[in-house]
């Protein structure tokens, strides 16, 4: 099965056709995943969710309705999307998880970031066109943004880590979206002994391994920034054992 779409709780509803949800592309929305049946840290997300909802102003439903609506799509290991419109329409839907997504390489670009003081970095909103473009365009999995002083700030869908000198080391947050994975993550380096900064990454850094995190890839190795070859190695790979051994104990 491909999945299910659900809109205001009835499957395969539809959005009215001047939600500005659709119109302006003024929703917000997250995506968490299930492992086993249980979504992976299901409070952060909804966390999320409602800040993004707050900050562009759109009706958040009751936080009740919206785990019920989850906890029920929650079966096996699923994606799961939840979306809520300007209009106030809410869409949940799920599908399979790609197991060729999980930790595969990928390519990225830099891109330097011009922040919109409305649209905060915090929000996980949908207008995206821009990002998506600039991936296609430049031929990489996705594009890195980076600040007018050469740091590293996240990427259109992840949050970036890196290796140095041995060191776990990821942008603070500040503006920067506060992925759940990334903090699962951060977690996983302390329990595994890790060293680990939150400190600014400058994109001319000489890394040792560099790494997207996101709920979909997990933590997946950058083969190639801009035209330098990076990839994993095997701080990476015991960082991503740590993170699937922290999954484990909270989905078992």
């Amino acid at each position: 099965m491909s999945g299910q779409v659900f809109v205001n709780g009835v499957e395969g509803a539809g959005l009215p056709g001047d939600d500005p949800g659709f119109t302006r592309g003024l929703n917000v929305f997250d995506t968490l995943r299930s492992y086993g049946g249980n979504p992976f840290r299901l409070e952060p997300h909804l966390d999320r969710l409602e800040l993004s909802a707050a900050a562009l102003e759109i009706p958040c439903p009751s936080r009740d309705v919206l785990r019920a609506e989850i906890l029920s799509m929650s079966v096996g290991d699923r994606c799961l999307r939840v979306a809520l419109t300007a209009g106030g329409n809410r869409v949940l839907a799920w599908t399979p998880i790609d197991p060729a997504v999980v930790g595969a390489p990928v390519s990225v670009a830099s891109v330097v970031s011009h922040p919109n003081p409305y649209l905060p970095g915090h929000v996980k909103h949908g207008s995206r066109a821009g990002w998506v473009l600039a991936a296609r365009h430049l031929g990489v999995t996705e594009v890195v943004f980076v600040d007018p002083a050469g740091n590293i700030l996240e990427a259109n869908r992840s949050n970036v880590f890196a290796v140095v000198d041995g060191v776990v080391r990821t942008p603070p947050l500040g503006a920067n979206l506060q992925g759940v994975t990334r903090g699962a993550i951060l977690e996983a380096a302390l329990e595994a002994d890790l060293p680990v900064s939150e400190a600014p990454v400058p994109l001319g850094t000489r890394f040792d391994e560099l790494y997207l995190s996101s709920t979909l890839k997990e933590l997946a190795p950058v083969a190639k920034l801009d035209d330098r070859e990076v990839g994993g190695g095997p701080v990476g790979e015991r960082l991503h054992a740590a993170f699937r051994a922290l999954v484990a104990r909270e989905c078992s």
